[in-house]
């Protein structure tokens, strides 16, 4: 070994530079043994791997044990050949390298001239039989020919073992998925191996920047895996690889279109006598790829521009009118979407490659169904620009090294809130000089909202990442070893954001009856608003190493032992984070057919800023302050509350700020401007630690016939070390036989937590980020998958999940909230362990695709959901906590209404204790493909989304004060149709 790569090996072994918290991927690679005829290994082979589409190519040399590996290969289709002196040279052609995959090759030479070549044709196999991952692969010809609703990028997510997509109606987000018992925010998506993630949604959107389905080459979904370069997530990881040039200029323009006439009615349309609103969508665009120089330079470009048009029909209690009554009516959501890729092989060890993505848009109605909102509830989001810009750098180092570097910017830039903050053209004019208390209040409901949403958020967000992955090859001490060490570096920043959230108020409603000032049974029984500051910086630092070794002992079995290291600025009492994993795959046989595999590990998974904006933004002495009323039920009673802001102005039915609440909000304001204000109900911090997972599988996978495998996988998740905000100020049984809080001499007898000048004060709620064994969680789950690859004109895929999945939450935070959940009894918070809200406990999906002639082909997905549990609640502040988790207790509370859910030891509801509603659904596609000439063809599409026109019904409330309380209220989308068309050059 020469003196600068035991020099560079060093330096990446032990660099400290502050590490991408994601995963060093994107690649694939080709291994094997070549031999002669005698089964004697050949060392000394030369063995030359060429990029199909490119020409670009890589040699190695086989080792002492006649071993070869090709790491760090592009994805792609190549040619192998095999040459050694005296022996017949031998080509395998068409080898498909997915992204992620190790590809087994191994060669038999025969004694031969050196003119003499063999020429074949070749798959990767069917089983890898040196991977101690559980991965799946969706190829290019399924995204290519497999019905795709929206045409959404990750919609064949939904054929992995192990994943549940969000089954609530309504909404433009995609890629939406809960993965192994984890939180959908817990996801890590890459694109070419690069993060694709803002540090504060984290995976909760199915990557930050969308790419067009037509920029998709393929992807790779890890459910289990056991190397150490991947971390920062405990879901999946979803490796997406973009289309990229080649030697022949080739592109496609396309159009794809439906609209209501296409569309079946609405289910609850229908019944109200209806027709559909104005919905459907127009998706249209092109791409063109190709060589700037023949064999070294490629470039590719994609653009599409997306309009979504999706029906919105809602129906209300009877009481609720005339206020809210049944209607119609239309979400929108217009984007741009741009995809740049260019790569460049300086010389043949040297290999460059950059991308650049953008979407940008606007949407009005995101989730208006599943919000269940009146048309002047609705939120508004102007999307200036989610951008992904990639650039890396391949240096192949000699026979048996490689080293890949990365460099990343993730940015976003968004506002979203009610219709107030925007103009006609929905760009973002915020207050435009008006007072927060000039825009309406939302007015929440048990069953419906109306006035303006509460949200408004913006962020501008700047996330830069950087990292580097050394990999070597050794054949001797006691096996074949590929060697790889890793470190990076992940700066997310938001400067600034507005968290101002609940920024106009909201009054909170027993009833459903819309509010009259002469009723005192309309009055609402709550008020909140945020006060003061709405912008915020923030930043953190991440870094990851890890080095990690993929040992074959012997030819049968290959054990993956591996080490890594997390550390977050972010996190107080976690800061050195050591992480050891261990995978083995063994092929009992020795056939190729078979493999045995499994593994463990430990993988953290760093909290999201948010976090740090809550303790920012609520601090003791803060800029900022949310003003909260008790609950005061004295309407129901006929009695008008007391409270000034519990005494609200009304206008068509709907509550306003009264000029003494206001005058109040107006002072605190004032007084919370000017440094001197006193928050009673602030967000402490506490002994937050970096959140894991002890990870398990064992499993098989076994060709039962050529291109066809089954595997059948037990895997296990266990949370440790999780964090959520518990009050401890909580309500409870004082020495004087009252229920009250114990205030500050109990929470804060040292004066640790609360400032000298501030503790005169009458605390209300205290939350503190507090990491506690009452808050583990658990996952455990049977996953069966069958996948038969394109051969005799077909493919198809059956995957399976039989899970449980449970953890510690009172309410039903998700995404980039999870890292601020809440516990429904702070006194006892295991007493919230339950089933989790995206428990599913039987998923069922399955696809096939047939060519029986010509250019004429058929695809369907189908796919079962169980359904997602219902929390069952009380829908009052029973234990005064200001929180509204509270659930029946028997003997209490199930006087005039039995309890529906099972109930624990002490008579309470369980948690998620009602099974949800099942979800089913067939999506079906025709296609005919007519050759042109000249290698052009044009395409002709027809696509059925709920071809069986099912109502797939949305969870009903479980709050036992709804009149809708188990009654189904919204569904998901009818049956719907899309034409395209598409010609390709």
């Amino acid at each position: 070994m020469t003196g600068s790569l035991r020099t560079l090996i060093a330096l990446l072994t032990l660099i400290n530079a502050p590490a991408a918290v994601f995963a060093q991927g994107g690649r694939a690679e080709v291994n094997g043994t070549v031999v002669d005829q005698s089964q004697a290994v050949l060392p000394g082979a030369t063995v030359t791997v060429i990029n199909a589409g490119t020409g670009i190519e890589r040699v190695v040399v086989t080792g002492p044990d006649g071993r070869f590996v090709v790491p760090t290969l592009v994805p792609g289709t190549y040619t192998i050949t095999v040459d050694l002196s005296g022996f017949q040279a031998q080509t395998r052609e068409n080898v498909r390298v997915s992204v992620g995959q190790e590809v087994a090759a191994d060669f038999v030479l025969s004694v031969g001239g050196l003119a003499e070549e063999v020429t074949v044709s070749a798959e990767a196999p069917t089983v890898e039989v040196t991977t101690t991952r559980v991965a799946t692969h969706i190829s290019n010809e399924e995204i290519d020919n497999l019905p795709s609703q929206g045409r959404n990028q990750l919609s064949l997510m939904q054929l992995v073992p192990g994943l549940t997509p969000s089954l609530a109606p309504g909404g433009f987000n995609g890629g939406e998925y809960n993965a192994n018992g984890r939180d959908r925010g817990s996801n890590l998506f890459l694109l070419d191996g690069m993060s694709n993630q803002q540090g504060h949604q984290g995976g909760s959107l199915g990557g930050m920047t969308r790419m067009s389905l037509d920029t998709m080459a393929e992807f790779q979904v890890l459910t289990h895996q056991y190397g150490a370069e991947y971390g920062g997530a405990s879901g999946v990881v979803v490796n997406a690889v973009s289309r990229s040039g080649t030697n022949q200029f080739n592109g496609r323009t396309f159009l794809y279109y439906q609209d209501d006439a296409l569309n079946a009615v609405e289910h609850f349309a229908k019944i109200a006598g209806e027709e559909n609103p104005d919905s459907g969508s127009k998706i249209f665009g092109a791409s063109f790829g190709g060589p700037i120089i023949q064999n070294k330079a490629f470039f590719f470009v994609n653009y599409e521009r997306n309009i979504f048009d999706q029906a919105v029909s809602l129906t209300f209690p009877p009481e609720a009118a005339p206020l809210a009554t049944a209607y119609t009516a239309t979400a929108k959501s217009r984007t741009h979407n741009t995809f740049l890729r260019a790569d460049y092989q300086v010389t043949s060890n040297h290999n460059l490659s950059w991308k650049f993505v953008n979407e940008a848009g606007w949407e009005i109605g995101d989730g208006w169904q599943d919000d269940r909102s009146l048309p002047d509830n609705i939120q508004r989001e102007r999307n200036g620009g989610d951008r992904v810009t990639h650039a890396s750098w391949t240096w192949v180092i000699g026979n048996r090294a490689t080293n890949d570097m990365k460099f990343g910017q993730i940015s976003q830039d968004t506002k979203n809130g009610p219709e107030a903050l925007f103009d006609e053209n929905t760009n973002f004019i915020e207050l435009a000089g008006r007072s927060q208390f000039e825009i309406p209040p939302m007015n929440q409901h048990p069953d419906y909202r109306a006035g303006s949403n509460a949200g408004r958020g913006a962020a501008v967000a700047t996330n830069y990442s950087f990292d580097d992955t050394f990999t070597f090859v050794k054949s001797g001490w006691g096996g074949d070893h590929t060697f790889k060490a890793g470190a990076g570096f992940y700066r997310p920043a938001l400067l600034p954001q507005i968290t101002g959230g609940n920024s106009f108020g909201t009054y909170v409603f027993p009833t459903n009856l819309p509010f009259d000032p002469a009723n005192p049974r309309t009055y609402p029984s709550q008020f909140s608003i945020r006060l003061g500051q709405v912008y915020f910086d923030n930043t953190d630092k991440r870094s990851n190493g890890f080095v990690q070794d993929r040992w074959q002992v012997g030819g049968n079995l290959t054990l993956n032992l591996g080490v890594r290291y997390d550390y977050q600025t972010l996190t107080p009492q976690t800061k050195d984070a050591i992480a050891p994993r261990l995978g083995f795959a063994w092929d009992p046989f020795g056939t190729g057919r078979t493999v045995v595999r499994g593994g463990g590990g430990k993988f953290y998974e760093p909290l999201l800023v948010i976090v740090r904006t809550n303790l920012l933004q609520s601090a003791v002495i803060a800029p900022s302050f949310i003003y909260q009323t008790d609950e005061d039920l004295s309407g129901l009673a006929g009695r008008i509350p007391a409270e000034p802001c519990l005494q609200p102005v009304g206008s068509a039915g709907r509550a306003l700020l009264s000029p003494a609440c206001r005058a109040t909000l107006t002072d605190i304001t004032n007084r919370v401007a000017a440094g001197s204000f006193i928050n009673t109900e602030p967000v402490v911090d506490g002994d937050r630690r970096m959140g894991y997972i002890w990870s398990f599988s064992a499993g098989v996978k076994h060709e039962i016939m050529a291109n066809t495998a089954v595997s059948v996988d037990y895997v296990g998740n266990r949370g440790r070390d999780q964090t959520a905000l518990i009050d401890i100020n909580e309500p409870r049984l004082l020495p004087n036989g009252t229920i009250g809080r114990p205030g500050i001499a109990f929470f804060d007898p040292n004066g640790t937590l609360i400032p000298a000048q501030a503790r005169n004060a009458a605390f209300q709620r205290v939350l503190q980020f507090q990491t506690l064994d009452a808050l583990n969680t658990d996952y455990d789950a049977l996953e069966i998958a069958l996948e038969k690859r394109q051969s005799n004109r077909w493919s198809g895929r059956i995957a399976y999940t039989l899970s449980a999945a449970n953890d510690v939450q009172g309410g039903a935070a998700g995404g980039n909230a999870i890292s601020t959940k809440r516990v429904g009894d702070d006194l006892n918070p295991r007493s919230d362990y339950g089933r989790a809200v995206f428990d599913n406990r039987h998923a069922f999906a399955s696809s096939v695709y047939v060519n029986p002639w010509g250019g004429f082909g058929a695809g369907a997905v189908y796919r079962y959901y169980s359904g997602n549990p219902i929390n069952e609640l009380i829908g009052t502040d029973v234990n005064r906590d200001r929180d509204n988790f509270d659930r029946p207790v028997r003997g209490v509370d199930d006087a005039t209404r039995p309890i529906s859910s099972q109930v624990d030891a002490n008579g309470r509801a369980i948690r998620n204790g009602i099974d949800g509603e099942n979800v089913m659904l067939l999506d079906l596609r025709t296609q005919y493909i007519f050759q042109v000439g000249g290698g052009r063809d044009l395409g002709l599409f027809w696509e059925i989304y709920n071809a069986t026109n099912r109502v797939n019904y949305g969870n009903p409330t479980g709050n036992r004060r709804s009149s809708a309380f188990l009654v189904p209220t919204s569904a998901n989308s009818p049956r719907t149709m899309q034409l395209g068309l598409r010609f390709s050059f």
